[in-house]
């Protein structure tokens, strides 16, 4: 289980890419790196519902949808609590909003823009520290200046393989949120599909600090 844990760590961290403000120096005068950056700038909280269904196509073939709450809390908060509480939902937790946020990208990548096509900017991010993944892959959309998909490349030392995540969004209250985020694992051992759909948002509300203490 450590193995699908650290596995769908990297899958979900759309919630939370959608809500800080992304930094690429090299980019600094790119327009949509600057639009990039005023993308929500008036969101601080929120919660949401958030269903999630997970299909395992390798052992322990799961086919399970589990419901709960999200949580976010600028900058960088977030937090998943399921009505249910077996192992894999807990491992779940892990897969809605709980990578780095683009503001840390800076920090922890080389970042090169690598293309626009006049509809998507794409981008490539290689991690500064030795570690398991090669590169990551981003895409995202010009009009809107949210990311719209990213993909994990493992290195083939360490049995290569892919994680990816495609996001489409809602416009609540001026701020552009997950409606649904479907995830892509496909790694040496592990092959699964996973979607979360969002709904009922409520915008800039408190957040009680134990919800994060507890996931």
């Amino acid at each position: 289980m450590t193995s699908i844990r650290r596995s769908f760590a990297f899958l979900a961290a759309a919630a939370l890419l959608a809500l800080t403000a992304p930094a690429f120096p090299a980019a600094a005068q790119d327009d949509l790196y600057t639009r990039m950056q005023r993308v929500n700038s008036g969101l601080n909280s929120y919660q949401a519902d958030v269903s999630v269904a997970i299909q395992m196509h390798s052992f322990p073939y799961l086919n399970q949808t589990f419901e709960g709450k999200t949580y976010y809390k600028r900058p960088d908060r977030a937090a998943v609590q399921f009505n249910t509480v077996p192992v894999i939902a807990g491992l779940l937790k892990k897969v809605v909003g709980q990578t780095e946020p683009p503001s840390d990208w800076p920090k922890l990548y080389d970042v090169t823009k690598t293309g626009d096509d006049g509809e998507h900017a794409t981008f490539k991010l290689v991690r500064k520290k030795n570690g398991r993944i090669d590169h990551v892959d981003v895409k995202v959309d010009d009009k809107t200046a949210t990311v719209t998909e990213m993909t994990y490349f493992y290195k083939e030392e360490e049995g290569g393989g892919s994680i990816r995540f495609t996001n489409t969004y809602d416009q609540i209250a001026g701020s552009f949120v997950i409606k649904q985020q479907t995830g892509k694992v496909d790694i040496p051992r592990y092959n699964a599909d996973v979607s979360s759909t969002f709904a009922n948002y409520k915008i800039n509300v408190p957040v009680d600090e134990k919800v994060f203490a507890d996931s």
